[in-house]
């Protein structure tokens, strides 16, 4: 006799998973033997099966992997190239792609037209140009916005404060061509916001000051359709520029501190604030 763990340890040799011994009772029918069918083992594919199968099994995934690769390392190498193109090197091989691997002989072979060629090679220098563009230092500067009846900005140099003069006369201007003298001080921008180089420093400016006007326009309710730039300051060359995208027009007039002491400065700025009244005295009998 051998014991249980022995017991099941030969049972689950011979394929049987689960038994529990019990005892015979005293004239009881012997237990039936049962015959425990092993379960038929799977049949092992032939090496054709196997192949056919692995033939069918898409790769996609790597070779997806494989072509981003390749693309991204075309990518790492295009600015490398065209780099070298400006330096001396060979302008052609600058410009020329890399053939990919999708493309057959006969696309390889296919002729150029003359205007790729010829535009082929200056396109190729400006994007290297365009993209050696170093960060340089951003345009620095503060202004005063204050609004005019709410429907003009008022805006004023940081940097150069009006003296109270200045301000008096600034109001007595306003008042000549029919504008309200008192400007409600709004807020300031201090550019640039963080300290960072730029790689576009003027579009950037414009961008911020556009940003920022039109942020306190939303946050009192008001339609601006105007704008007074007082001073010569850094920034409002930005606001005068044929392309900027304001949807108000700006009216520029000398600091008012320069006014003071020169009457030839006031008869030159005449012309000036009379085209702002002007424009003030249109918006009013418009139509909303």
């Amino acid at each position: 006799m051998i014991g249980d763990p022995q017991r099941l340890q030969y049972l689950e040799a011979m394929g049987i998973a689960s038994w529990t011994s019990r005892y015979r009772f005293v004239n009881a029918k012997p237990t039936a033997q049962v015959e425990w069918e092993a379960a038929p083992e799977p049949e092992e594919p032939a090496p054709g099966q196997r192949l056919q199968a692995l033939l069918e099994t898409p790769a996609r995934p790597v070779e997806r992997n494989r072509v981003a690769d390749e693309s991204s390392a075309q990518e790492t190498a295009a600015p490398l190239s065209r780099a070298r193109a400006l330096l001396g090197g060979d302008t052609a091989r600058a410009v020329s792609p890399r053939p990919s691997p999708d493309r057959t002989a006969g696309s390889d072979a296919a002729a150029v037209s003359p205007a790729s060629k010829a535009s082929g090679p200056e396109q190729a220098l400006a994007d290297v140009a365009k993209e050696a563009a170093p960060a340089v230092d951003p345009l620095r500067f503060t202004l005063s916005l204050s609004v005019i009846g709410e429907r003009w900005w008022l805006m004023l140099p940081g940097e150069r404060l009006i003296s109270a003069a200045g301000q008096t006369l600034l109001g007595q201007m306003l008042k000549s061509v029919g504008m309200p003298a008192g400007g409600a001080p709004l807020s300031s921008l201090t550019w640039p916001l963080m300290d960072m180089p730029a790689s576009d420093p003027i579009d950037e400016a414009r961008e911020g000051i556009q940003v920022f006007c039109a942020g306190q326009a939303r946050r009192h309710g008001m339609n601006v359709d105007g704008a007074i730039v007082v001073g010569d300051e850094v920034w409002s060359s930005l606001l005068s520029d044929p392309a900027n995208e304001f949807e108000w027009a700006c009216h520029h007039l000398p600091h008012p501190d320069d006014l003071l002491a020169s009457a030839n400065a006031k008869r030159e700025c005449w012309p000036l604030l009379q085209a702002a009244g002007s424009a003030w005295q249109q918006g009013l009998s418009s139509p909303e």
